[in-house]
Protein backbone atom coordinates (compact mmCIF):
# COMPACT_ATOMS: atom_id res chain seq x y z
CA UNK A 1 0.00 0.00 0.00
CA UNK A 2 1.49 3.13 -0.31
CA UNK A 3 1.90 5.78 1.80
CA UNK A 4 0.89 9.63 1.57
CA UNK A 5 4.65 10.62 0.82
CA UNK A 6 4.90 8.16 -2.35
CA UNK A 7 1.81 9.64 -3.51
CA UNK A 8 2.53 12.86 -2.81
CA UNK A 9 6.17 12.24 -4.66
CA UNK A 10 4.03 10.26 -7.47
CA UNK A 11 2.21 13.54 -8.23
CA UNK A 12 4.72 16.02 -8.26
CA UNK A 13 7.05 13.69 -10.92
CA UNK A 14 3.78 14.71 -12.89
CA UNK A 15 3.64 18.01 -12.29
CA UNK A 16 7.26 18.59 -12.78
CA UNK A 17 7.55 16.75 -15.78
CA UNK A 18 4.28 18.57 -17.55
CA UNK A 19 5.55 21.96 -16.29
CA UNK A 20 9.11 21.08 -18.06
CA UNK A 21 7.88 19.79 -21.32
CA UNK A 22 5.22 23.27 -21.38
CA UNK A 23 8.43 25.45 -21.07
CA UNK A 24 10.15 23.92 -24.55
CA UNK A 25 11.55 27.15 -26.23
CA UNK A 26 12.35 27.30 -30.47
CA UNK A 27 16.04 27.58 -31.95
CA UNK A 28 18.72 26.21 -34.39
CA UNK A 29 19.40 22.84 -33.84
CA UNK A 30 23.29 22.23 -32.19
CA UNK A 31 23.41 18.67 -31.35
CA UNK A 32 24.04 15.39 -33.54
CA UNK A 33 21.23 12.63 -33.34
CA UNK A 34 20.21 8.76 -33.19
CA UNK A 35 18.38 6.86 -35.20
CA UNK A 36 18.78 4.53 -32.21
CA UNK A 37 17.97 6.73 -29.16
CA UNK A 38 16.86 3.88 -27.45
CA UNK A 39 20.54 1.93 -27.81
CA UNK A 40 22.23 5.29 -26.86
CA UNK A 41 20.83 5.63 -23.24
CA UNK A 42 22.97 8.23 -21.72
CA UNK A 43 22.32 10.49 -25.19
CA UNK A 44 18.64 10.06 -24.33
CA UNK A 45 18.93 10.81 -20.45
CA UNK A 46 20.85 10.45 -17.68
CA UNK A 47 18.25 9.46 -15.38
CA UNK A 48 18.82 6.01 -17.09
CA UNK A 49 22.50 5.78 -15.54
CA UNK A 50 20.13 4.11 -12.64
CA UNK A 51 18.56 1.78 -14.92
CA UNK A 52 21.08 -1.39 -15.55
CA UNK A 53 21.51 -3.87 -13.45
CA UNK A 54 24.56 -5.13 -14.07
CA UNK A 55 27.89 -3.11 -15.38
CA UNK A 56 27.62 -2.49 -19.22
CA UNK A 57 29.52 -0.70 -22.14
CA UNK A 58 28.51 0.50 -25.31
CA UNK A 59 29.49 2.13 -28.05
CA UNK A 60 27.20 3.76 -30.87
CA UNK A 61 28.77 5.03 -34.83
CA UNK A 62 26.55 7.13 -36.76
CA UNK A 63 27.41 8.23 -40.07
CA UNK A 64 24.81 10.48 -42.29
CA UNK A 65 24.98 11.72 -45.63
CA UNK A 66 27.88 9.89 -47.29
CA UNK A 67 26.96 10.87 -50.62
CA UNK A 68 28.09 14.55 -49.70
CA UNK A 69 31.61 15.01 -49.76
CA UNK A 70 32.15 15.37 -46.29
CA UNK A 71 29.41 12.92 -44.06
CA UNK A 72 28.46 14.11 -40.80
CA UNK A 73 29.93 11.66 -38.09
CA UNK A 74 29.39 10.72 -34.26
CA UNK A 75 30.55 8.18 -32.09
CA UNK A 76 29.92 7.84 -28.22
CA UNK A 77 31.33 5.12 -25.93
CA UNK A 78 29.42 4.61 -22.68
CA UNK A 79 29.88 2.75 -19.42
CA UNK A 80 27.53 2.07 -16.56
CA UNK A 81 28.04 0.70 -13.41
CA UNK A 82 25.33 0.09 -11.13
CA UNK A 83 25.39 0.85 -7.34
CA UNK A 84 23.26 -1.71 -5.22
CA UNK A 85 21.69 -1.78 -1.91
CA UNK A 86 22.90 -3.11 0.86
CA UNK A 87 19.15 -3.98 1.93
CA UNK A 88 18.33 -6.05 -0.47
CA UNK A 89 20.09 -8.30 -2.00
CA UNK A 90 21.17 -7.66 -5.62
CA UNK A 91 18.22 -4.33 -6.04
CA UNK A 92 19.77 -1.80 -8.03
CA UNK A 93 19.51 2.10 -6.26
CA UNK A 94 21.30 3.72 -9.04
CA UNK A 95 24.08 4.12 -10.79
CA UNK A 96 27.22 5.63 -12.28
CA UNK A 97 27.62 6.41 -16.09
CA UNK A 98 30.34 7.70 -18.02
CA UNK A 99 30.26 8.34 -21.75
CA UNK A 100 32.83 9.96 -24.32
CA UNK A 101 30.66 11.14 -27.83
CA UNK A 102 32.65 13.15 -30.43
CA UNK A 103 31.00 14.65 -33.49
CA UNK A 104 32.62 15.78 -36.65
CA UNK A 105 30.32 18.43 -39.46
CA UNK A 106 31.69 19.90 -42.37
CA UNK A 107 34.24 20.35 -44.48
CA UNK A 108 36.08 22.84 -42.28
CA UNK A 109 35.92 20.25 -39.67
CA UNK A 110 34.14 21.60 -36.72
CA UNK A 111 35.04 18.91 -33.93
CA UNK A 112 33.04 18.87 -30.99
CA UNK A 113 34.05 16.23 -28.52
CA UNK A 114 32.72 16.16 -24.77
CA UNK A 115 33.07 14.09 -21.49
CA UNK A 116 30.05 13.14 -19.26
CA UNK A 117 29.48 11.99 -15.99
CA UNK A 118 26.29 10.61 -15.16
CA UNK A 119 24.76 9.96 -11.56
CA UNK A 120 21.47 8.43 -11.93
CA UNK A 121 18.94 6.99 -8.59
CA UNK A 122 16.06 4.88 -8.14
CA UNK A 123 12.68 6.22 -6.00
CA UNK A 124 10.08 3.53 -5.49
CA UNK A 125 6.96 4.21 -4.96
CA UNK A 126 5.82 0.83 -4.88
CA UNK A 127 6.65 -2.62 -6.51
CA UNK A 128 5.21 -1.37 -9.85
CA UNK A 129 5.92 2.01 -9.78
CA UNK A 130 9.58 3.73 -10.19
CA UNK A 131 11.06 6.74 -10.86
CA UNK A 132 14.61 7.25 -12.06
CA UNK A 133 16.05 10.79 -11.48
CA UNK A 134 19.87 11.77 -13.44
CA UNK A 135 22.02 14.28 -13.32
CA UNK A 136 24.59 14.45 -15.80
CA UNK A 137 27.91 17.29 -15.72
CA UNK A 138 29.85 17.42 -18.78
CA UNK A 139 33.17 19.21 -19.91
CA UNK A 140 32.78 20.08 -24.41
CA UNK A 141 35.62 21.14 -26.41
CA UNK A 142 35.01 22.51 -29.61
CA UNK A 143 37.76 22.40 -32.55
CA UNK A 144 37.55 23.82 -36.06
CA UNK A 145 40.12 23.17 -38.82
CA UNK A 146 40.48 26.79 -40.81
CA UNK A 147 43.18 25.70 -42.92
CA UNK A 148 40.90 24.19 -45.48
CA UNK A 149 38.32 27.02 -44.86
CA UNK A 150 37.93 29.59 -48.26
CA UNK A 151 36.74 33.16 -46.77
CA UNK A 152 35.08 35.44 -49.48
CA UNK A 153 37.79 38.05 -49.12
CA UNK A 154 40.48 35.09 -50.85
CA UNK A 155 38.42 35.04 -54.00
CA UNK A 156 40.57 36.83 -57.24
CA UNK A 157 37.43 37.91 -59.48
CA UNK A 158 40.33 36.19 -62.00
CA UNK A 159 41.40 33.31 -60.56
CA UNK A 160 39.33 32.55 -58.37
CA UNK A 161 39.99 31.71 -54.69
CA UNK A 162 43.65 32.37 -53.52
CA UNK A 163 45.29 30.70 -50.42
CA UNK A 164 47.95 33.34 -50.56
CA UNK A 165 45.35 36.42 -50.12
CA UNK A 166 44.54 37.37 -46.18
CA UNK A 167 41.58 36.92 -44.70
CA UNK A 168 41.34 39.27 -42.51
CA UNK A 169 39.40 37.78 -39.89
CA UNK A 170 40.16 38.10 -36.73
CA UNK A 171 39.51 37.35 -33.09
CA UNK A 172 38.60 33.75 -34.47
CA UNK A 173 39.79 31.44 -31.95
CA UNK A 174 40.23 27.63 -33.41
CA UNK A 175 38.75 25.62 -30.10
CA UNK A 176 36.49 27.05 -27.08
CA UNK A 177 35.38 24.57 -24.10
CA UNK A 178 33.05 25.12 -21.82
CA UNK A 179 30.96 23.19 -18.69
CA UNK A 180 27.61 21.50 -19.71
CA UNK A 181 24.90 20.58 -17.45
CA UNK A 182 21.91 17.86 -17.75
CA UNK A 183 19.34 16.11 -16.14
CA UNK A 184 16.63 13.95 -16.58
CA UNK A 185 13.48 11.73 -14.99
CA UNK A 186 11.84 8.56 -16.25
CA UNK A 187 8.97 6.83 -15.36
CA UNK A 188 8.33 2.69 -14.98
CA UNK A 189 4.98 0.63 -14.58
CA UNK A 190 5.90 -2.63 -13.68
CA UNK A 191 9.84 -2.33 -14.08
CA UNK A 192 10.91 -6.04 -13.03
CA UNK A 193 8.84 -7.70 -15.77
CA UNK A 194 10.36 -10.54 -17.45
CA UNK A 195 10.56 -10.14 -21.35
CA UNK A 196 8.41 -13.54 -21.43
CA UNK A 197 5.93 -12.60 -19.01
CA UNK A 198 2.82 -11.87 -20.58
CA UNK A 199 1.44 -8.63 -19.96
CA UNK A 200 2.52 -5.31 -20.35
CA UNK A 201 4.90 -2.32 -19.13
CA UNK A 202 5.08 1.22 -19.39
CA UNK A 203 7.96 4.17 -19.42
CA UNK A 204 8.31 7.76 -19.96
CA UNK A 205 10.33 10.32 -19.46
CA UNK A 206 11.70 13.73 -19.92
CA UNK A 207 15.65 15.23 -20.33
CA UNK A 208 17.38 18.84 -20.44
CA UNK A 209 20.69 19.60 -21.76
CA UNK A 210 22.87 22.77 -22.19
CA UNK A 211 20.79 23.73 -19.01
CA UNK A 212 23.60 26.28 -18.05
CA UNK A 213 23.67 27.58 -21.66
CA UNK A 214 27.31 27.58 -22.15
CA UNK A 215 28.84 30.23 -24.73
CA UNK A 216 30.10 28.55 -26.97
CA UNK A 217 31.51 30.38 -29.56
CA UNK A 218 34.98 30.57 -31.15
CA UNK A 219 35.04 34.44 -31.66
CA UNK A 220 36.53 35.71 -28.86
CA UNK A 221 34.10 38.74 -29.01
CA UNK A 222 31.11 37.19 -29.32
CA UNK A 223 28.68 35.52 -26.50
CA UNK A 224 26.59 32.55 -28.64
CA UNK A 225 24.36 30.66 -25.91
CA UNK A 226 24.24 27.74 -26.77
CA UNK A 227 20.15 26.59 -26.99
CA UNK A 228 18.43 23.91 -24.55
CA UNK A 229 17.94 20.60 -25.37
CA UNK A 230 14.36 19.01 -24.71
CA UNK A 231 13.80 15.35 -25.18
CA UNK A 232 10.49 13.04 -24.50
CA UNK A 233 10.43 9.41 -24.57
CA UNK A 234 7.35 7.33 -23.74
CA UNK A 235 6.79 3.89 -25.07
CA UNK A 236 4.58 0.66 -24.07
CA UNK A 237 5.69 -3.18 -24.09
CA UNK A 238 3.46 -5.92 -25.06
CA UNK A 239 4.56 -9.57 -24.12
CA UNK A 240 2.06 -12.00 -26.59
CA UNK A 241 3.76 -14.97 -25.69
CA UNK A 242 7.09 -16.72 -24.01
CA UNK A 243 8.37 -16.37 -28.03
CA UNK A 244 6.88 -12.82 -28.88
CA UNK A 245 7.52 -8.92 -27.60
CA UNK A 246 6.32 -5.69 -29.45
CA UNK A 247 7.59 -2.54 -28.12
CA UNK A 248 5.85 1.12 -29.56
CA UNK A 249 7.94 3.95 -29.14
CA UNK A 250 7.95 8.00 -29.56
CA UNK A 251 10.63 10.38 -28.67
CA UNK A 252 10.20 14.40 -29.47
CA UNK A 253 13.13 16.67 -29.33
CA UNK A 254 13.19 20.31 -29.66
CA UNK A 255 15.86 22.61 -29.47
CA UNK A 256 15.23 26.32 -30.79
CA UNK A 257 12.72 26.17 -33.90
CA UNK A 258 14.08 22.63 -34.80
CA UNK A 259 12.49 20.01 -33.65
CA UNK A 260 12.29 15.95 -34.35
CA UNK A 261 9.52 13.65 -34.03
CA UNK A 262 10.12 9.87 -34.18
CA UNK A 263 7.67 7.20 -33.90
CA UNK A 264 8.06 3.80 -34.59
CA UNK A 265 7.56 0.05 -33.36
CA UNK A 266 10.02 -3.27 -32.85
CA UNK A 267 9.26 -6.66 -32.35
CA UNK A 268 11.70 -8.93 -30.37
CA UNK A 269 11.58 -12.66 -31.23
CA UNK A 270 13.31 -14.97 -28.23
CA UNK A 271 14.63 -18.40 -29.49
CA UNK A 272 14.17 -21.52 -26.84
CA UNK A 273 13.03 -22.05 -23.33
CA UNK A 274 14.15 -19.61 -20.83
CA UNK A 275 17.19 -21.07 -18.99
CA UNK A 276 19.63 -19.64 -16.22
CA UNK A 277 22.48 -18.39 -16.25
CA UNK A 278 25.56 -20.90 -15.91
CA UNK A 279 28.16 -19.65 -18.30
CA UNK A 280 29.46 -16.83 -21.18
CA UNK A 281 27.79 -17.38 -24.46
CA UNK A 282 28.10 -16.42 -28.11
CA UNK A 283 24.83 -17.84 -29.62
CA UNK A 284 22.07 -15.59 -29.31
CA UNK A 285 18.99 -16.11 -27.99
CA UNK A 286 16.97 -12.60 -29.43
CA UNK A 287 16.43 -10.96 -32.79
CA UNK A 288 14.97 -8.25 -32.97
CA UNK A 289 13.69 -5.93 -36.01
CA UNK A 290 11.53 -2.24 -36.01
CA UNK A 291 11.22 0.49 -38.55
CA UNK A 292 10.65 4.53 -37.55
CA UNK A 293 8.84 7.58 -38.77
CA UNK A 294 10.96 10.66 -38.44
CA UNK A 295 8.08 13.10 -39.28
CA UNK A 296 9.14 15.19 -42.42
CA UNK A 297 12.86 13.42 -42.97
CA UNK A 298 13.16 10.13 -42.90
CA UNK A 299 12.23 6.33 -43.13
CA UNK A 300 14.47 3.98 -40.61
CA UNK A 301 14.69 0.52 -40.26
CA UNK A 302 16.37 -1.34 -37.92
CA UNK A 303 17.77 -5.04 -36.67
CA UNK A 304 19.46 -6.60 -34.35
CA UNK A 305 20.32 -9.56 -32.40
CA UNK A 306 21.95 -10.70 -29.02
CA UNK A 307 21.61 -12.27 -25.62
CA UNK A 308 21.56 -11.46 -21.96
CA UNK A 309 25.38 -10.84 -22.78
CA UNK A 310 25.59 -8.28 -25.59
CA UNK A 311 23.37 -6.60 -28.28
CA UNK A 312 24.69 -5.86 -31.64
CA UNK A 313 22.07 -3.60 -34.21
CA UNK A 314 22.64 -1.57 -37.51
CA UNK A 315 20.33 0.71 -38.87
CA UNK A 316 19.75 2.63 -42.24
CA UNK A 317 17.45 6.13 -42.51
CA UNK A 318 16.44 6.65 -46.17
CA UNK A 319 15.77 10.32 -46.76
CA UNK A 320 11.66 10.70 -47.19
CA UNK A 321 12.28 14.88 -47.13
CA UNK A 322 13.47 17.30 -50.50
CA UNK A 323 16.94 16.50 -49.47
CA UNK A 324 16.60 13.20 -51.14
CA UNK A 325 17.82 15.05 -54.31
CA UNK A 326 20.97 16.45 -52.45
CA UNK A 327 21.68 12.96 -50.80
CA UNK A 328 20.45 11.08 -53.89
CA UNK A 329 18.26 8.69 -51.45
CA UNK A 330 20.70 7.85 -49.11
CA UNK A 331 20.75 8.66 -45.58
CA UNK A 332 22.58 7.81 -42.64
CA UNK A 333 23.44 4.40 -40.89
CA UNK A 334 24.07 3.54 -37.42
CA UNK A 335 25.81 0.57 -36.09
CA UNK A 336 24.92 -0.10 -31.53
CA UNK A 337 26.86 -2.55 -29.72
CA UNK A 338 26.35 -3.33 -25.79
CA UNK A 339 28.27 -5.63 -23.99
CA UNK A 340 26.84 -6.72 -20.22
CA UNK A 341 28.37 -8.41 -17.52
CA UNK A 342 25.26 -10.37 -15.81
CA UNK A 343 25.73 -12.48 -12.31
CA UNK A 344 25.70 -16.08 -13.24
CA UNK A 345 22.74 -16.22 -10.74
CA UNK A 346 19.76 -15.14 -9.97
CA UNK A 347 19.43 -11.46 -9.94
CA UNK A 348 15.82 -9.06 -10.04
CA UNK A 349 15.01 -8.01 -13.49
CA UNK A 350 14.65 -4.07 -13.36
CA UNK A 351 13.86 -1.47 -16.47
CA UNK A 352 14.03 -3.81 -19.22
CA UNK A 353 12.41 -1.00 -21.72
CA UNK A 354 14.06 0.18 -23.86
CA UNK A 355 14.97 -3.54 -24.17
CA UNK A 356 17.51 -2.79 -26.93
Amino acid sequence: MKTFEQICLFKVFFVQLFLLLGQIGVSYAQDAIFSQYYASSLYLNPALAAAEQNITAGFNSRVQWKSVVTPYTTNQATAIIPIYSKTEKFQNMGGIGLSVYNHKAGQVGLNATGFNLNLGYVIKLADEHHILTGLQLGYIQKRIDFSSAQWGSQFDPVNGWDSSIPSGEVNVLSSSSYLDIGSGLMYYFKPGRSIREKGMSFYMGYSAYHMNRPNESVIASIDSRLPMLHKAVAGFEFTLNEHWNISPNVLYARQNVSSQLNVGCYATYIIGQEHDLKEWTLAPNKLMAGGWYRLGDAIIASIAFGNEFYTIAFSYDVNSSSLRQSSRGRGAYEISIKLSAPKLQKTIKVYGSPRF
